[in-house]
């Protein structure tokens, strides 16, 4: 989130199984996705998971999945590049769901500069060591790359080399083939060039200058756009996304509203930006790139950090706002048709402080009216959604809103040949 800390191929392992996607295309799929897009949910499906406080008793997959009344399609982890091996990411929380659901893990560099050939060369390692074991990864790469608030921001040469020498290195393992999928996710325009924040891009010369002064008017400012000078290029990128937040309509953003009835259609399509970069239209629909949701939520204020033990005016209540943000998008009845390309969504389940306040996301913290009004709207259009669902012993389970395939002659070969991988690695 802004200022914050964003061909299915020849076989796909799922949690402590193995299998492959079906080498048949449903009618109801397009076949733009279906060939050679990995972990894109058939049948016209989006996949719905979570980002949760996975802090020591706080939060957990498990925990999420029993009081939602769903298992959540993918879950998101957070880790730096290079590697920290003394604090990987907690995927044991995800098998102790014994649900095929899939690994979705935000990857942030150090620097740029720091993703060296060693460094990238154990980040394969480890992304091989989940897909071996039977776990199918998206990675959100570098994200919000064109905010100024990371190390790694505005530097669109040094990011697009990163983000091109990185994918190549994960598809040139096989155990990742068709298993790992790159989610290509820069924050929305609305402030861009975001002046000020501690990495702005400052300088009016040098190759990033031209990248960046996309209307060549001789400055890096609001009416330049927010996305071209970092996308990697069609062959490097499986998905798009934008993350979508309701903070409230103005900065600083410390009052309790309601969302206008347009703000996340509004968030897509940058009708709020100078630029007026339809984000959804030109990198997803043109692109045919299925669209990922990374991080969403309405942030409801409870107190500003300078006074904790005042509380905000609640404004209309946090039920009320957050209720009007999420019947937008992921309880709206008509949200496949308005955005087809929409393939998946991530709740952002933190309350945490930002900015001036803290912030309060979570719409399925136990024992509220939020999660109950939030289940009863879910339980209404859960036919939009993948699932994920439970392992068995007998049934090898392919990621969620996919098929097994083991019915085809090649899949069945395909089946074999990962199976002989795993013995010889």
């Amino acid at each position: 989130m802004w200022k914050g800390l964003l061909a299915i191929g020849s076989f796909i392992a799922s949690t402590n199984t193995i299998s492959v996607p079906s080498q048949q295309i449903p009618a109801t799929i397009s076949r733009k996705f279906a060939e050679n897009i990995p972990l894109v949910p058939q049948d016209g499906k989006i996949l719905l998971g979570s980002w949760l406080d996975t802090t020591p008793g706080r939060d957990s997959p498990a925990s999420f999945n029993e009081r939602l009344g769903f298992y959540g399609s993918f879950f998101q982890f957070a880790q730096n590049i290079p590697l920290d091996f003394n604090n990987p990411p907690p995927v044991q929380l995800i098998d102790q769901t014994n649900t095929n659901a899939i690994m979705y893990l935000t990857v942030y560099p150090i620097t740029l500069e720091s993703v060296t050939p060693k460094a990238i060369s154990d980040f394969v390692k480890q992304i091989a060591g989940f897909t071996k074991n039977g776990r199918a990864i998206f990675i959100r790469l570098a994200p919000e790359m064109n905010g100024s608030w990371f190390r790694f921001g505005q530097k669109p040469t040094a990011f697009v080399n990163m983000w091109i020498n990185v994918v190549r290195a994960i598809r040139a393992n096989p155990l990742c083939t068709g298993r790992v999928a790159f989610i290509w996710a820069p924050n929305i325009g609305f402030g861009y060039p975001f002046k000020g924040g501690a990495y702005s891009f400052n300088s009016t010369t040098g190759p990033d200058f031209t990248l960046l002064d996309t209307n060549n008017n001789g400055e890096y400012d609001s009416k330049d756009d927010p996305y071209k000078a970092f996308y990697p290029g069609d062959e490097y990128v499986d998905w798009v996304g934008l993350s979508t937040y309701w903070f409230g309509p103005n900065f600083p953003f410390d009052k309790n509203l309601l969302p206008n009835s347009t703000v996340f259609s509004d968030l897509l399509t940058g009708v709020n930006d100078d630029a007026k970069i339809n984000f959804y239209d030109l990198y997803s629909t043109k692109r045919n790139k299925p669209f990922f949701i990374p991080e969403s939520g309405a942030a409801f204020h409870q107190y500003f950090l300078r006074n904790p033990t005042a509380s905000l005016d609640p404004g209309p209540g946090e039920l009320a706002i957050k209720q009007a943000f999420w019947r937008q998008y992921i309880t709206n009845p008509d949200i496949i048709k308005e955005f087809p390309n929409l393939k998946a969504i991530c709740m952002f389940e933190y309350t945490k402080e930002e900015e001036l306040t803290m912030r309060d996301f979570e719409i399925t913290k136990p024992g509220t009216p939020i999660l109950e009004s939030f289940k009863k709207d879910l339980q209404k259009v859960e036919g939009n959604f993948a699932f994920a669902t439970k392992n068995t012993d007998s049934t090898p389970k392919a990621p969620p809103g996919q098929s097994n395939g083991l019915s085809s002659p090649l899949g069945v070969m395909a089946y074999f040949l990962v199976i002989l991988v795993n013995i010889l690695f």
